[in-house]
């Protein structure tokens, strides 16, 4: 609207100018040049695939679908991970004061600081522990299963509540036509008993009654459109667009055969069928039960013993360690005396080598201190409190509820899709009452106008006429819209795509 006045401001600027041709083709060029970008930038119809594709790209329950799984993804890839061994480096620095005992030769030193350093590589792996290993990646690929369906259940309620947004706005803008159609009417009654009081034909009062009509269907149209706006909001928001775009958004208005809907199925069962086979919600709660009896196998698995192995290689440095240089020297040292005849003494003398120590160097120890190391063990539960007999009791109760979860959501989906099927017989059979009733009350009113025209009818008849007519068209609109929802509504339970193509 805001753009249509721009340009009609412009060419009527252009009109008046007559005498300078220059100024004119000026005004045109810069007409063009403010009113394409306005053009280029009106805001598109959006049909109602067109809501759906939107929402699926920016809907947050849909994204935190996805993020289900890939966190599923992720547990899938620690659960591969859990066969593989595990590898780990170790390096420590650190010095030691006092008496203490060498970490490579176990003997006792003193020193004011003995530098010690030691590096290693140890890996190790489960040899067997009850095949949890193996449940447990049977129960993260389930989990990947289970979060699909989690985002197909989020995509599904997206869906249904979109298509219902769209045909509230559909059915609100019904309503505003209805209401300028109204109006439209009671302004020419107006004009006619306008006509008839001025040339005296009729009384003054006559034009206050329809006057007063008018005003009513002035704030029918404000009522009406108000009403539209909100519905546009709701859209709008949950497109998750923002909320200034509300006015200037327009949806695209399917045509009367694709509302339509008059091939309702007989019986709800093979929508029931249908749905408890391959519904999303029914998917996933059969991975729960999958799921549990995996639990369950788990918890069993606290009964058998578990089997490890590990391998260490390592090596190390220790300050307090020494080893000889050079060449060593000889000492003579007297070990004491021998008494010979009672008189003579005689000195035991012997000879010992003198080494010289350095502290060993640091790539030597390292050659020299090497070590591996392979350990098997064995861990065989016996008693721990009754921990596993309580998680298998547990699981088994987890079990019969994931069982009773299934029944729960195929009993509540049989029941959704038998209301769903009743309600879009009954809304087809009430939208044909509502379409005799309609066409009754038009001609009614029709006959009433033109009584009321012709004198024989007074203003009250003629309003009383137009509030019947206005309730049978609200009536069948709503019955229209109701049916239209409804049965789309039986079709997606279908696994047919809800759309009005």
């Amino acid at each position: 609207m805001a753009q249509r006045v721009r340009i009609a401001l412009l060419l009527a600027m252009l009109r008046r100018i007559s005498s300078t041709p220059a100024i004119a083709l000026f005004l045109f060029f810069l007409a063009v040049c403010i009113c394409l970008p306005k053009v280029g930038s009106a805001q598109k119809s959006w049909s109602l695939q067109q809501c759906l594709d939107h929402a699926f790209e920016h809907n947050i329950q849909i994204k935190l679908g996805q993020l289900g799984e890939v966190s599923a993804d992720i547990g899938n890839q620690s659960a591969i991970g859990a066969f593989l061994p595990n590898v780990n480096g170790n390096l420590s620095h650190g010095y030691n004061f006092g008496r203490t005992i060498d970490p490579f030769t176990n003997q006792f030193v003193e020193s004011s600081a003995i530098r010690s350093n030691s590096f290693g590589v140890s890996t190790g792996m489960v040899l067997f522990n009850g095949f949890q290993n193996h449940l447990n990646l049977k129960r993260a690929k389930l989990a990947q299963k289970s979060a699909l369906s989690s985002r197909e259940i989020a995509e599904n309620n997206v869906v249904l509540t979109i298509a219902g947004a769209y045909l509230n706005v559909l059915f609100q803008e019904e309503f505003v036509r209805v209401a300028v159609i109204n109006r439209e009417a009671t302004a020419r009654q107006v004009e006619r008993i306008q006509s008839l009081v001025n040339a005296g034909a009729a009384a003054a009062f006559d034009l206050f009654d329809v006057e007063a009509q008018l005003a009513s269907d002035e704030a029918t149209i404000v009522s009406t459109q108000n009403a539209l706006g909100l519905a546009k909001l709701n859209l709008v928001q949950l497109l998750q667009l923002p909320a200034s775009e509300t006015e200037e958004f327009q949806i695209v208005r399917p045509s009367d055969e694709d509302l339509a809907r008059n091939n309702l199925p007989s019986s709800p069962d093979a929508a029931v069928g249908h749905a408890l086979a391959s519904f999303p919600e029914i998917v996933q709660a059969q991975y729960q039960v999958e799921d549990a009896g995996i639990g369950l196998n788990l918890a069993k698995s606290g009964r058998y013993p578990r089997i490890f192995a590990s391998y260490n290689v390592g090596t190390g440095y220790s300050g307090a360690s020494r080893s000889i240089t050079g060449d060593p020297t000889t000492e003579d040292f007297v070990l004491g005396s021998l008494v010979v005849d009672d008189s003579t003494a005689y000195d035991l003398v012997a000879q010992q080598e003198i080494y010289q120590f350095i502290t060993t160097p640091f790539n030597d120890q390292i050659n020299q201190n090497y070590n591996q190391s392979v350990f098997f063990s064995m861990s065989i539960p016996i008693f721990n409190n009754f921990g596993v007999e309580s998680s298998i009791e547990q699981a088994e109760v987890g079990v019969l509820r994931a069982q009773y979860q299934l029944e729960q959501v195929r009993q509540t989906l049989t029941t959704s899709i038998e209301s769903a099927w009743a309600d879009a017989r009954a809304s087809a059979q009430n939208t044909v009452a509502q379409e005799s009733a309609l066409i009754a009350s038009e001609r009614a009113f029709k006959n009433t106008e033109q009584r009321y025209e012709a004198g024989a009818a007074t203003a009250i008849d003629y309003a009383d006429a137009r509030t019947r007519l206005d309730n049978a068209r609200v009536n069948a609109l709503r019955s229209k819209y109701d049916l239209a929802f409804k049965s789309r509504i039986l079709d997606f339970y279908m696994g047919q795509p809800l759309t009005f193509r």
